[in-house]
């Protein structure tokens, strides 16, 4: 059965911009008109109506159909003249509409049909360069006009695409609990250490440290090391059962970080253990950690096979490490899970930074040095 939905708007672009929200990019829409919204029995405001479906099938019913012989009747005129006055009515509401669209500068052009202007061309490559999808490329283009098309434009509607979450916000009663995992060599460890640093130095706010990484002859040690230097508690857990009581342990702080074992997104096993660990704690907020240096394709596999837990934020690693970042926004784009951190380097704890949509946008854009500041400090 087709699913057909309603949307209303003030504008064609807000309505337009709802149904890609609901149903996606492939979405038809099955009409479009302006009404008038009635407020309290009476004439309203005007808006704008469109009938929406994520069912392609429904391409077909746009199209004029030929009609055979056999179904061929004299059309009632009264009714004729009706139906002629309701189409020209459409077509001066679409009309009205796409003149409203140029006067925001924005072009008028289908999903299906990609912008193939000179300067489209020339922002089309260059993302496509920046590691940007060619489809995610194309998406973003069809949404600005020639005239309108700029860096600062472009910047703009990519930020669009990056979901931000803040820093880390603890909770009164209890402590917040912050779970990292990912795949190894992701800098989860070192990550944690530089977290744990500013809240417990420079916020002033008692951190507890806890691992379940006993897999890693080092990830202990370095932990520990780690916790000696900042001075807060450590416990090291063996199995996932223990790890309710560890934290329970740290009933009397304000955060608690969780550090687990670098897991191949491949094997299944490892990753149900990890998924059983998060379900041991009914209140954790988990942390997918991501490196800036690993291919699309890669990254779109890791966070579907880590889906399988809840996954409430992403960590972007090493981004001194990488010169291209349209891997973000593509991961951004075809799972847009909030962003709370990125890493910039090694140090503990200068080199962690609270993610920023318009600064995100600006890496993928190639307008910032890579040893420069990023984003904003952590507060």
């Amino acid at each position: 059965m087709a699913n057909i939905r309603k949307y209303q708007a003030k504008t064609i672009t807000e309505a337009l911009a709802m149904v890609r929200a609901d149903l996606g990019r492939d979405a038809v829409i099955v009409q479009t008109r302006k009404v008038n919204k009635r407020v309290l029995g009476v004439w309203g405001r005007e808006m704008v109506e469109v009938w929406a479906s994520d069912n392609p099938d429904l391409e077909s019913l746009r199209r004029p159909q030929k009609p055979s012989a056999s179904t061929l009747t004299p059309p009632d005129s009264q009714e004729s003249d009706s139906r002629i006055e309701q189409l020209e009515n459409e077509i001066q509401n679409l009309k009205a509409m796409i003149a409203q669209l140029a006067r925001h500068g924005v072009a008028v052009v289908s999903d299906k049909v990609p912008a193939s202007t000179p300067e489209h061309n020339r922002w089309l490559s260059l993302l496509i360069e920046a590691g940007v999808e060619e489809t995610i490329a194309r998406e973003l283009l069809q949404f600005i006009s020639e005239d309108a098309l700029s860096e600062s434009a472009l910047q703009s509607l990519i930020a669009e695409r990056f979901i931000t979450s803040g820093a880390i916000t603890l909770q009164e009663a209890q402590p917040k609990v912050v779970m990292l995992v990912g795949p190894t060599g992701v800098g989860k460890t070192t990550t944690i250490a530089k977290l744990a640093a500013q809240y417990a130095l420079l916020e002033k706010r008692r951190v507890g440290l806890i691992t379940i990484d006993t897999y890693r002859i080092a990830a202990v040690e370095q932990l520990r090391t780690y916790s000696q230097i900042i001075d807060v508690p450590i416990r090291v857990v063996y199995s996932g059962s223990e790890l309710p009581a560890a934290v329970r342990e740290f009933s009397g702080m304000d955060l608690v970080f969780v550090d687990t074992a670098g897991r191949s997104q491949r094997n299944s096993m490892q990753i149900g253990e990890l998924k059983a660990c998060c379900e041991r704690l009914s209140d954790c907020e988990v942390h997918l950690v991501l490196s800036s240096t690993t291919k699309t394709r890669d990254l779109y596999d890791i966070v579907q096979r880590f889906s399988v837990m809840p996954l409430h934020r992403v960590v972007w690693t090493k981004l001194d490490e990488s010169t291209t970042f349209g891997n973000m926004l593509n991961v951004a784009v075809k799972h847009p899970l909030p962003i709370s951190y990125v890493t910039t380097g090694q140090r503990v704890p200068e080199d962690v930074e609270v993610a920023e949509a318009n600064k995100l946008a600006s890496l993928v854009l190639g307008g910032c040095s890579a040893h420069a500041p990023i984003l904003t400090p952590a507060a």
